[in-house]
């Protein structure tokens, strides 16, 4: 058989010819003889006939020439990635005579699975750290990868002259850290701390790795590797940069006799992706002590082949070594073998938090087996142990130092949105009904994946929706054997549609909410269209075994528009947690998609609130043991503000702040036990409280209103039974200049007429209406404004859950916001989230599991594929 002929340009010389005169005809109409007599039309054909023969000879160059051409313009094979765990080192037996001896492991320990099918290659990990298993203690975790390491391995003598190259044995050499060259010096040649080492008792000054030689800053040595093929290169010169090196002003090279040696790692591979207890067996011994991982390996990645980096040479070569513009962030991203996808967004375009310059850039992890044609389909949690941390920075460092001036690249691992397609499907009496099955679950899986291109999928597109329209082609079209579709519909992994409490806009993003079902955070980007799970606390995936509820979520809040105020913060959120033994507090500065555990307090922090100090965000716990003050400085820890002297332990429901029209921060608390209402004119700051509101009355919520020059705070009143007694409200003109005396305190403004919903759980106020979340009333509203205010009820008919004919479920929290001049009204209570777009008249469910339209997607989030259930029936023919 022939070796196939590579076919890069199929014109012909007849293709030539007519392309030709079509350009003449375009660029020259004054030329119109393009018969074959015309001399113009005689030379056209020569040059015609000459550029045929090139492209007859180019068509028969190799692919390895090919490869070779790109090899020299500086695309070269991408090496294998190392698969990485942690070995779980513990005793032999804790009884025995080592149980309360010192044992070492030392780095470089082998540890491989225990023997498999005679002849199938055996994974050996080592462990690329020591560690000591101290007296007492029955276990340690140490670091370990699919890798041979190897250590100062000579790989030559230098020459002195430009352009040397050394090849490194073993190759190739996985990516990642741990490869360095180093060059013996002469001995007394001063070097700065960290730039040697000594081998044998010669110093060596370690090279700098570089993409290009243009890279190389003066006086330092440069190389360039070759991970794949196993080449260290160095510098070449000419003779205007020769003078420049003598001088010690350009790049230098080993110098003649002087020794190379090289620190490397060999390895890695698809093939040390192993199951968790699999690594049990000691390679290098350590007595008295035996091992496992408890996790699985992941992370490796066979070499790249050739066929492949032909593929992406083209785009490689026009993206280079710098990024501009968005697409050449994402080629230079999925350089790394941990990377399976990327994305990259002008930030600004897509976050009201983002600084200017910013260019986020969303991985999808390497999954061994996971691209087209597999055989499982993905779940969120397959990439998400996949999404090792230590790739995420490495590529963050990799494009900081490629990008343009001003532009700053953010990285982060991609979120996911998992979904099962429901459908009921007839075929023909003929049809295999499990082998017609089987396919459609295979073609969705394959369609529904974060690893399938935007181009080629349905359902593979960064933000791009769901359709259950779209899932037809794959159902009907593609399987002739389909007589028609019967039932299709999209089914939601996780959305808040029971027990929805704590339900807040963020300001500053538009069509943005948050709200909380147990321990999990859901977050919505499009008003309520769709929902997503930002934040899974107490997850017992992440080492942590505490059950965890969220009990108040805090996104920033900038004053009121026009008004003077505090710095804005549009990205900071907060949320408190509620766990056997106290609360947790956890802070996002990227508006969720990112968490990090802030505090762990002894007591219910009940409530959150954040106000601005001197430029700075604060965040105000208020719980079961008084008020608290926690800056963001990582490790800071809470410290209580004492709001009654009398009682500094006096605990609290709630707290918020508002800004007054000179710009000046105040912060409202209300206590436990109808112990009355605090305001501080001073930003909460210890010892400047002042009770505003006398005992009496059992205070569950509170919310801002701003009404031109005056703000407002709004109480809901909770009673343990009947039909409840409405909402108060406070003005307040300037902080500054407001006397706390009695005259003070008794001028709540009373909002009762009208209330029929017993407690009042939720107060939300927008333009010229308020709406309180009830026990048992559903969502009332009152327009303001008015002589003689009322609340107006809900009709048992607007759709509202319902716990009898006439009372409704308990409404936990209500928002809303203008969008498109149109007011929207959300309410969140045990059967989910609900919407109005009618001013509270009417309501829908927006929080279905079950969909039979669309599915919908943040910008940066994808789509994974859930357990399909598709059922296949005959037909009658």
């Amino acid at each position: 058989m022939s070796v196939p002929v590579p076919n890069l340009d199929d014109r012909s010389f007849a293709d030539l010819v007519a392309g030709a005169r079509e350009r003449i005809q375009q660029i020259a109409p004054e030329w119109t003889d393009l018969s074959v007599h015309d001399p113009g039309i005689t030379i056209v054909e020569a040059f015609a006939y000459l550029t045929d023969t090139l492209m007859y000879r180019l068509n028969r160059v190799p692919d390895k020439l090919y490869a070779v051409y790109l090899n020299l313009l500086g695309t070269s094979l991408y090496p294998p990635s190392t698969a990485e765990t942690m070995l779980e080192f513990s005793r032999s037996s804790a009884t025995g005579t080592t149980a309360g001896q010192e044992i070492r492991i030392p780095r470089g320990t082998q540890v491989s699975c225990p023997p498999g099918v005679p002849g199938s290659p055996q994974p050996v990990f080592t462990t690329t750290a020591a560690a000591t298993l101290a007296p007492g203690e029955s276990s340690v975790l140490v670091p370990a990868a699919d890798v041979t390491m190897y250590d100062a391995v000579p790989i030559g003598s230098g020459t002195g002259r430009p352009g040397q190259s050394f090849v490194i044995p073993n190759a190739p050499i996985v990516s990642g850290a741990g490869l360095a060259i180093a060059v013996e010096v002469p001995a007394g040649t001063r070097l700065s701390s960290g730039e040697a080492v000594l081998v044998d008792g010669k110093p060596f000054r370690y090279c700098r790795e570089v993409e290009a030689f243009a890279d190389a800053r003066p006086g330092e040595m440069p190389v360039r590797i070759d991970r794949s093929a196993g080449v260290a290169v160095f510098a070449w010169w000419d003779e205007e940069s020769r003078t420049r090196t003598e001088t010690g002003q350009g790049p230098l090279v080993p110098g003649a006799g002087a020794e190379v040696r090289a620190w490397y790692r060999s390895g890695g591979g698809s093939g040390g992706n192993v199951g968790a207890g699999q690594l049990t067996v000691l390679r290098s011994p350590v007595p008295g002590a035996k091992v496992t991982n408890p996790e699985p390996a992941t992370g490796g990645r066979d070499g790249e082949s050739l066929e492949n980096a032909l593929r992406r040479a083209p785009q490689d070569f026009q993206a280079r070594d710098r990024a501009v513009t968005v697409r050449d962030y994402e080629v230079l991203a999925r350089r790394h073998g941990g990377v399976g996808r990327a994305r990259a967004f002008t930030r600004k375009d897509l976050w009201a938090f983002a600084r200017p310059g910013e260019v986020e850039i969303v991985l999808v992890p390497f999954v061994p087996g996971g691209g087209a044609g597999a055989a499982q389909p993905l779940r969120a949690a397959d990439l998400m142990s996949h999404a090792r941390d230590e790739v995420r920075i490495e590529v963050e460092q990799y494009l900081r130092r490629r990008s343009t001036v001003g532009a700053e690249p953010v990285v982060r691992w991609g979120l996911y949105k998992q979904v099962l397609v429901d459908a009921r499907i007839v075929v023909r009496p003929d049809e295999d009904a499990e082998a017609v099955k089987s396919r459609i679950v295979g073609r969705l899986s394959e369609g529904i994946s974060p690893l399938s291109p935007d181009s080629s999928s349905y359902g593979s597109g960064f933000g791009k929706p769901l359709r259950v329209s779209n899932l037809y082609r794959a159902m009907e079209e593609a399987e002739p054997g389909v007589q028609y579709v019967d039932r299709v519909r999209l089914e939601v992994d996780k959305v808040p549609d029971s027990d929805a409490v704590s339900l807040v806009q963020s300001e500053g993003q538009d069509k943005t909410w948050f709200v909380a079902q147990g321990g999990t955070l859901f977050r919505t980007t499009n008003a309520a269209d769709g929902w997503e799970a930002c934040a899974d606390f107490g997850d017992p995936s992440d080492g942590d075994q505490a059950e965890e509820t969220v009990r108040a979520i805090a996104p920033f809040r900038s004053p009121a528009p026009g008004r003077v105020g505090p710095e804005r913060h549009p990205g900071m959120v907060a949320v408190s947690t509620v766990t056997g033994t106290g609360s947790r507090i956890y802070l996002s500065e990227d508006l969720g998609e990112s968490w990090r555990k802030a505090a762990e307090l002894g007591f219910v922090v009940a409530d959150l609130c954040w106000v601005d100090r001197q430029g700075e965000p604060l965040l105000l716990l208020a719980g079961e043991r008084g008020l608290y003050e926690l800056p963001m400085s990582q490790g800071a820890i809470p410290v209580q503000n004492v709001v009654d002297t009398s009682q500094p332990d006096r605990g609290f429901y709630a707290v918020d702040a508002l800004v007054d029209v000179r710009g000046r921060t105040g912060v409202v608390v209300a206590a436990e036990a109808s112990a009355g209402v605090w305001l501080s004119p001073d930003a909460g700051t210890a010892d400047s409280f002042k009770q505003v509101k006398a005992a009496g009355e059992d205070i569950r919520c509170m919310t801002i209103q701003y009404d031109g020059g005056a703000s407002y705070v709004w109480l809901g009143r909770a009673v343990p039974e009947g039909a409840g007694t409405g909402c108060l409200r406070l003005k307040i003109d300037e902080l500054g200049r407001t006397d706390f005396d009695e005259s003070f305190m008794n001028s709540w403004e009373q909002f009762s007429t009208g209330w029929t919903g017993g407690s009042c759980w939720g107060v939300h106020v927008m333009g010229d209406a308020a709406y309180a979340a009830t026990q048992s009333g559903g969502v009332l509203r009152l327009q303001l404004g008015q002589a003689s205010a009322q609340w107006s009820v809900p009709d048992v008919n607007c759709n509202l859950p319902l716990r009898d004919r006439t009372r409704f479920e308990p409404v936990r929290s209500v928002s809303g916001a203008i969008l498109g001049g149109k007011p929207v009204v959300l309410a969140a209570g045990p059967k989910g989230v609900y919407r109005s777009w009618d001013n509270a008249v009417q309501w829908e469910s927006c929080t279905r599991r079950m969909v039979e339209d669309v599915v919908t997607l943040p910008d940066t989030w994808l789509f994974c594929s859930g357990e399909h259930r598709i059922e296949v029936v005959h037909g009658n023919g």
